[in-house]
């Protein structure tokens, strides 16, 4: 068997792989991507450092939805700005465990008050279902903002991945509604916002990463995607999944926007960026060449203290209106 390919990888991401001794790649059917996510994950949890203990957690059940509430430290008697938090993972796998380590970070660092939603997974549930548990959460968060230590009229919603699409329609939801006064920004990791079959014609030329990234890249390529739209039975024409597919794009917030070369979801960012500009909002960006789909998730990534430094800075970009 061929070695994969390491045209155009940054350096850091290579000798991740060297000492790894394999490129990680969750591919196959629903169910091995399942298994394949669980070992990761348990090898992962070996060499993470441990959890930030001096931001406090609690479990919650926001209408239905279960979620985790961080509390940053020096946060009593104040109101910090709240931020509903979506994890990745496909609409497949992914919990309120599996990214707890940036949520602490976020809290911290900003610092807010985070709620992070764990959403029904398609194994047992079809999209709609997991933007309806999010709405759910993000309301139920807003409306209890005071409760728990946060500024309601200080309210962002923050994802990566499947979470960062889920970011994006639930502020769509919310201004479709009439309420856009209800989401003051949102922070899009990595995120799911367009189809190939549906992408806007006009921005086509410049959503190739599905081809680019179609196979061989690590983390997920384009076939894993086909598997997570398939599982989740995604509608590449229902905007309630991608954005770019939104009439309300011209009332969004300001938005914050991350992307990476080698992973197949790298022009749902970029293609949503340039229509929002468009549309005159306000929109911060940065780009991360030759790395994959969540790369900073690899416990001594180089460079991954870069990637938290400009989410910080996004997220407080995105809180102060986009100034």
């Amino acid at each position: 068997m061929a070695a994969p390919s390491t045209e155009g990888y940054a350096p850091e991401w290579l000798e991740y792989e060297q000492a790894l001794g394999q490129r990680p790649v969750l591919g196959g059917s629903a169910q091995d991507i399942v298994d394949q996510y669980t070992a990761l994950g348990a090898m992962l949890a070996t060499q993470a450092p441990p959890p930030d203990t001096s931001v406090e957690t609690r479990d919650e059940t926001a209408d239905g939805v279960p979620v985790r509430i961080y509390t940053p430290p020096g946060a009593a008697g104040k109101k910090l700005p709240l931020a509903v938090y979506f994890h990745g993972g496909g609409y497949l796998v992914g919990d309120l465990n599996s990214e707890d380590p940036w949520c602490r970070v976020i809290a911290k660092s900003i610092p807010c008050i985070m709620v992070s939603v764990d959403y029904r997974l398609s194994t047992e549930h079809k999209l709609p279902v997991m933007l309806d548990d999010c709405l759910t959460a993000y309301r139920w968060a807003r409306k209890n903002a005071a409760d728990i230590g946060a500024d309601q009229s200080h309210t962002i919603s923050i994802g990566a991945s499947a979470g960062g699409g889920l970011a994006l329609t639930v502020a769509d939801q919310l201004i479709k509604s009439g309420n856009k006064d209800h989401v003051q920004g949102i922070v899009a990791i990595v995120p799911v916002a367009a189809h190939p079959s549906s992408v806007p014609s006009k921005y086509a030329s410049h959503y190739t990463a599905h081809k680019d990234n179609a196979s061989g890249v690590p983390i997920i390529d384009w076939g894993s995607m086909e598997t997570f739209y398939k599982t989740a039975a995604a509608d590449p024409q229902d905007e309630k999944t991608f954005v770019t597919l939104s009439k309300n794009l011209k009332d969004f917030p300001p938005t914050y926007i991350c992307t990476c070369g080698k992973d197949p979801l790298r022009d749902d960012g970029k293609v949503l960026e340039m229509m929002l500009k468009e549309e005159g909002v306000k929109t911060k960006s940065d780009f991360y060449e030759g790395v994959p789909h969540y790369w900073w998730m690899f416990p001594g990534m180089r460079n991954a203290d870069k990637f938290f430094g400009n989410l910080i800075e996004g997220t407080k970009w995105v809180l102060g209106g986009g100034k």
